[in-house]
């Protein structure tokens, strides 16, 4: 490990910055940035996203703490399978796309045009009667008349097809809605199953948190379960980080 701060360049497996000129929360910030050229380390991991930065006024969430420490040690539950096969039949449904707007404007503009062709065929169907009835030559008329009447056909045939567009859309957006429905239960079910496993883990691997608490600065109480724990959050920081297997360096912040 190697860290470069304000003209302090330390290397080591354990780095002290009190008198460089950075926070420890800058610090902690650099080990999860792959990026910054500040401080290069290990890759941290989900231990170090709950206990990364040990400071006084930090809280700890004692459970699914020492479920991720024991992770990092290779652990795990018969709820993982489960939960990633849940997983894997969410990634599978896919959710139509449906573009009932478009559908219907295209259905709107359809009938727009269908009424306005007739309109314009009833308007000379009766210029031609008043023509005939006068003698006078209708001939361009009716001819006029023809092509609106083509036209109104191809545009009774454009709304029948909007429509019909319009409802496979409506269809889609029930199939969408459903699919994604169908999605939010299995991310719920998962997501079930990894607090079950989390809960498990935490409890499986709970005497080594204990033996971990006896070991570090800090007087606590961890009791028989992860739920009794009596401490400050600095002391089960400190003893998840000690049964852990954590290769990133945490930020230790306090006395």
């Amino acid at each position: 490990m190697r860290a470069a701060f304000e003209g302090v360049t330390p290397t080591g497996t354990a780095l002290d910055l009190r008198n460089a000129d950075v926070s420890s929360a800058t610090v902690v910030a650099a080990v999860r940035d792959s990026d910054d050229e500040r401080l290069r380390c290990p890759v941290p991991g989900p231990v170090h996203e709950r206990v990364g930065h040990v400071h006084p006024e930090m809280t700890t969430a004692v459970r699914a703490a020492v479920a991720a420490a024991a992770r990092s040690r290779g652990a795990t539950a018969p709820e993982d399978e489960v939960a990633a096969a849940l997983d894997a039949k969410r990634e599978a449904i896919d959710v139509p796309e449906a573009a009932v707007a478009e559908a219907r404007r295209r259905v709107a503009d359809a009938g727009d045009e269908v009424a306005d062709l007739r309109e314009e065929a009833a308007r000379l169907r009766g210029q031609i009667e008043a023509r005939t009835e006068l003698d006078a030559d209708a001939a361009d008329t009716k001819a006029a008349l023809a092509d609106v009447t083509r036209r109104l056909s191809e545009a009774e045939t454009e709304r029948i097809a909007a429509e019909q567009a319009l409802d496979a859309a409506r269809q889609k957006a029930r199939d969408a809605r459903d699919a994604r429905e169908r999605r939010l239960e299995l991310a719920d079910r998962a997501a079930n199953r990894r607090r079950e496993a989390r809960d498990r883990l935490a409890r499986e691997h709970y005497d080594s948190f204990c033996d971990a608490v006896a070991a570090v600065p800090g007087d606590a109480d961890p009791g028989d379960a992860p739920t009794a724990y009596e401490g400050d959050a600095v002391t089960a920081a400190l003893a998840v980080l000690r049964m852990a297997d954590c290769r990133a360096p945490a930020g230790l912040a306090c006395g």
